[in-house]
């Protein structure tokens, strides 16, 4: 009968779909595919179970999980702002882009660095990334310098960590390490000191 019909197609369909994720799967393709395939399932098991009258027990079959793409039609102001953002060149996406990246390095660094780092005169910060930039250069290499004050310490924490550097403070005596654990040291295109400027 119907049923039959039905779950024949049910068949023939996750046969045919399992070939097609173990191609896939084979050619190294994206995880993406997968869940488009199961959704596909998904929805047409809902579609069978609602011909059937059996729909309450698969209501929430299918994922509901919101792609960025698909947030942007369902918020307004996300779409505004990505309609100003694709209007502008690459090159003003790129500093868009880098802007946001450099406040997301800036709210990495600790609290109390962030509080006081904010209080340390510009050229102060300036001079601290000019010293630690030209010291670390490859992998494994570790950069020593004596602080006098706390604010210098602060403002070679504050540097370090915005470099995604790793910084060792020994109070007690005065002395910072700054290691590079990256295969090789690139200088950030947007400096601490150009957020704090802005800041």
């Amino acid at each position: 009968g119907i049923n039959a019909e039905y779950g024949k197609q049910w068949y023939q369909r996750r046969v045919r779909d399992t070939e097609v994720r173990r191609k896939k799967k084979n050619t190294g393709q994206r995880k993406g595919d997968v869940y488009s395939c199961k959704k596909r399932n998904d929805l047409f098991l809902k579609e069978l179970s609602n011909e059937l009258g059996i729909d309450r027990e698969l209501q929430d079959i299918t994922p509901s999980h919101n792609s960025p793409l698909s947030s942007l039609f369902n918020d307004p102001a996300k779409m505004q702002l990505w309609l100003v953002f694709i209007d502008t060149t690459e090159q003003e996406q790129d500093e868009i882009l880098e802007e946001r990246h450099a406040e997301r390095k800036m709210k990495k660094l600790s609290d109390s660095v962030r509080k006081q780092i904010s209080k340390v005169p510009i050229k102060t910060v300036k001079e601290a990334e000019d010293l630690v930039y030209s010291s670390v250069s490859d992998a494994n290499t570790v950069s020593i310098h004596w602080t006098k004050t706390q604010q210098d310490r602060v403002v070679l924490v504050a540097v370090s960590q915005f470099a995604r550097l790793k910084c060792t403070s020994h109070i007690h005596i005065g002395l910072i390490e700054i290691e590079c654990k990256k295969q090789r040291f690139v200088r950030p295109k947007t400096l601490l000191s150009d957020v704090l400027v802005r800041c």
